[in-house]
């Protein structure tokens, strides 16, 4: 088995996951990171990034948010649970009150780059992108330089509950790329790149 070169660990969106957050508890790609893997992790709350350097030291951390175009800063809020935490206020809301531990407990402003800006670095060595950024997704996936990057595998979350039909529109938007639906999770759409 060839070792993962790259690993794009929830492609900041700050959104619930625009990061990492955990990075053992709830994370995709700790396992892999447990077999010697490493990667780009993005995650914008100072606290969690702060978890995120003493846990995964072979990992490269971004503290900022992700978006689908360059911009200086954004404002995160950050969820009461840290794995709500969104751009979108509204998105963190629709979970309503999440086992005691919904809403928003404070919102932050912080640096923001651009998802191209972000992964052509490692254009050619991503293995796995996983995207969560709680109702972002989409927009995200779609601002990919599909050209130029192409990671073997994307896993993304479509926030349906939010966004009704975005499932859809990211299977469509992804076999337009030469990818297929490899697997779909209850939160989650997992897709293959053809060739």
């Amino acid at each position: 088995m060839q070792e993962p070169k790259i690993l794009g660990e929830r492609v900041l969106c700050r959104d619930r996951r625009q990061s990492p957050h955990h990075p053992i508890s709830t994370s995709n790609t700790y396992l892999m990171y447990q077999r010697g893997a490493r990667g780009v992790l993005v995650e914008p709350n100072p606290e969690l990034g702060a978890l995120i350097r003493t846990v995964r030291p072979r990992d490269v951390l971004v503290p900022s948010v992700v978006l689908p175009t360059p911009r200086a800063s954004a404002t995160l809020f950050i969820g009461n649970a840290h794995e709500l935490s969104s751009l979108n206020e509204a998105h963190i809301k629709s979970f309503g009150d999440f086992d005691g531990l919904g809403g928003v407990r404070e919102h932050i402003e912080v640096s923001a780059v651009g998802i191209n800006e972000l992964l052509t670095p490692y254009a050619n060595k991503i293995d796995f992108l996983s995207i969560d950024c709680e109702g972002l997704d989409y927009d995200l996936v779609k601002a990919i330089d599909h050209e130029r990057i192409k990671p073997a595998v994307i896993q993304c979350e479509p926030s349906e509950h939010f966004l009704g039909g975005n499932t859809a529109r990211m299977i469509d938007l992804m076999e337009s790329r030469a990818y297929r639906l490899a697997a779909i999770t209850d939160l989650n759409v997992i897709f293959e790149r053809l060739s």
